[in-house]
């Protein structure tokens, strides 16, 4: 009986001290070693306002892949234009043509002010044109102020008018420009045909091209002929009367105008 009671006694006090055990508040103690510790991160400050563009990553490099391209230059502007008009002439008004004319750009210049400073600007273009039938000759050119001037064909005279300017101050303007012979210049003038054929008294001229014409002068009888212009000179090709055919006219360069002027 006695041995029955230690027993029973044994389990009790056992089970006691396991409840004792798990009802310990005593912490536990964990080796620092084996804790992963993550290392703290600096903070990254940002401007309130502003804007962070990521662009796409490339896969190989591991860089951004955002391009920058650089933005394209203006076009210069197209400066603005006029026109300037080069006429030859004589004296008269009678047009000279066939006359080596050119333009002459002077810069700096104010084109408003109508002044070149003498040595102080200097030519930056120049173009050369030939005046047509009409003695014209035109020119497009940038705003600006411009020397103008000829070369004189042999055999005339042109007067001596000193540098002669021209000035477009505004764009889409016309300006014209005036270079002058005296009209013993022009071909078709009668002082000049009558030195060239000899003659004291001027010739009427009749039809003149400035290669053939026809003249007369005031004095009885029939005085008429044609006359041709060779190297600069004016020879006479038939008087009147005459029998030269149309057929040779023709062939020797007579123009068509002068037809009635052959009877055969």
């Amino acid at each position: 009986m006695g041995a029955v009671r230690k027993a029973w006694i044994g389990v009790i006090a056992g089970a006691m001290l396991l409840v004792a055990g798990c009802a310990s508040d005593e912490p536990r103690v964990v080796n620092p070693s084996r804790v992963p510790t993550t290392p703290a991160q600096p903070p990254v400050a940002t401007p309130p306002d502003a804007a962070i563009t990521v662009g796409p990553v490339e896969a190989t490099t591991g860089m951004s892949a955002t391009r920058t391209t650089a933005a394209r230059p203006s076009p210069r502007p197209t400066p603005a234009t006029g026109t300037i008009v080069l006429r030859t002439e004589t004296v008269s008004g009678i047009a000279v043509p066939d006359v080596p004319v050119h333009l002459s750009r002077q810069e700096p210049c104010d084109p408003a002010g109508h002044d070149i400073p003498v040595g102080e600007t200097s030519e930056t273009q120049r173009l050369d044109a030939v005046t047509d039938g009409d003695g014209r000759a035109v020119f497009t050119v940038p705003v600006g102020c411009y020397y103008f001037g000829m070369t004189a064909p042999a055999g005339t005279n042109p007067v001596p008018e000193g540098m002669h300017s021209a000035f477009l101050s505004t764009a889409g303007s016309t300006v014209d420009g005036l270079l002058r012979f005296q009209d013993t210049a022009g071909p078709c003038h009668p002082d000049g045909i009558s030195a060239d054929l000899g003659m004291l008294d001027n010739a009427a001229v009749v039809d003149c091209d400035g290669t053939w014409a026809v003249i007369r002068f005031a004095t009885p009888g029939d005085n008429q002929r044609i006359i041709r212009r060779v190297d600069g000179t004016w020879t006479t090709y038939v008087l009147f009367p005459h029998e030269t055919c149309w057929a040779t006219a023709e062939s020797d360069g007579v123009p068509a105008r002068l037809r009635p002027y052959f009877t055969c």
